[in-house]
């Protein structure tokens, strides 16, 4: 064991809430296009994807008359705040071995949005508090019931952002293994209401994929105060653009030569203390067949491939399916449906937390349009260095 509790993961998490908060502070102080913007989409010109948020907001702004951005700012803090609090008692339970913290501190798990600053305060924060928040709660709620709380995460999920209906699978998942015990039967019952409900949402946000101008009109007139420069070169701007507008976009000005090879190559090298766990671990003796874990990590990130060929934020994708899986991996084996397997290299302290260090905190991915790793800590070490030479 490297940690007797999980003191270290407090600290680290609550420095990463603020820092991310403090971030987001300042994202809507600028009025920032991408990640204040997209939380004022609303229903104010009729049904729009990704509208949900904004139109809870803006109706809470309407009845109150707090400042809209208030309301978002404290919005967005609490739900990072409410992710913080449940992640901090999901890892508490976590055994703190050199493998679990290098997957506790990949960096693709929650210290992302703090390497990759532009990350904060994106809808990201929804889906993975949805994640952390079943993964706490579902087995708290009688069987029967549980569908429901799915079913609402599913629409949250997907009203939210479009892209988050194929990371949806995940909830399926964990309802499989905090339940995995109930007979086959019941199980298929539960998931076949679940998934004709997923798919009826899918065909409301396919169907539901653009506006007109005439829209985007009516949604920037209700936030006008509070986004001055609403539908210029920002995210409402993007809620009219065609499924084949934003493809033809994406080919012509953000994906880049070798922009798949090395988003694939910071992908492995990011997730591989995950792998190598879900491939050293096996399934519950329960059983009979014999099926290696990794295929259900496979799982996970296939059902997710969609999204990169719609959007180039291939950053932000892999960091969701990153803390989708790892939680998953977890919770997994606190229930059982998986067992650990072999113990992982056992060295001394000081080396343990060099690794940690030098893998989760020295390089981080970008969250998009870009083919060069990110190294943390250039940006100071070429200050000084500057600063020397004048």
């Amino acid at each position: 064991m490297l940690l007797k509790n999980n003191k270290l993961i407090i600290l680290f998490v609550i420095t990463s809430t603020l820092i991310i908060i403090f971030n987001f502070a300042f994202f809507v102080i600028e009025k920032s296009p991408f990640q204040y913007s997209d939380w004022l989409i609303n229903y104010q010109g009729g049904f729009v994807r990704r509208g949900l948020p904004g139109e809870f907001f803006y109706q809470l702004y309407k009845l109150t008359t707090i400042p809209l951005d208030f309301i978002v700012f404290i919005s967005v803090s609490l739900l990072y705040f409410s992710f913080a609090i449940y992640f901090i008692k999901f890892t508490s339970k976590v055994k703190l071995n050199l493998l679990n913290l290098l997957i506790l501190f990949s960096p693709l798990s929650f210290i992302y949005p703090v390497m990759e600053q532009k990350v904060s305060g994106r809808k990201d924060i929804i889906f993975v508090f949805s994640v952390i928040f079943l993964t706490m709660c579902l087995e708290k709620i009688k069987f029967e019931n549980q569908k429901y709380l799915i079913i609402f995460l599913v629409l949250i999920s997907a009203f939210s952002h479009t892209g988050f209906i194929v990371f949806t699978p995940i909830f399926f998942l964990l309802f499989i293994i905090c339940n995995y015990t109930k007979s086959f039967r019941k199980i298929f019952r539960e998931l076949a209401i679940i998934f004709i409900f997923s798919i009826v949402l899918l065909a409301l946000v396919l169907f539901n994929t653009s506006v007109d101008n005439q829209s985007i009109i009516k949604i920037c007139d209700s936030i006008r105060n509070f986004l001055p420069t609403c539908g210029q070169n920002d995210y409402i701007e993007t809620v009219n653009w065609s499924l084949g507008y934003a493809l033809e976009l994406n080919d012509k000005l953000w994906i880049k030569e070798n922009y798949l090879n090395f988003y694939s190559l910071m992908f492995i090298l990011a997730n591989s203390p995950l792998m190598y766990a879900f491939y050293k671990s096996k399934l519950n003796k329960r059983y009979s067949f014999t099926l290696n874990p990794i295929l259900i990590f496979i799982f996970i990130n296939l059902i997710t491939f969609p999204i990169y060929f719609i959007g180039v934020d291939y950053g932000r994708y892999m960091y969701m399916a990153y803390i989708s899986s790892s939680i998953f991996y977890f919770k997994a084996i606190s229930t059982k449906f998986l067992t650990v397997g072999e113990e992982f290299i056992n060295i001394k302290k000081p080396i343990a937390a060099l690794i940690i260090f030098l893998f989760g905190f020295t390089w981080t991915i970008p969250h998009c349009c870009n083919t060069n790793l990110k190294f943390i800590y250039q940006k100071p070490f070429s200050n000084i260095i500057d600063i020397d030479k004048n």
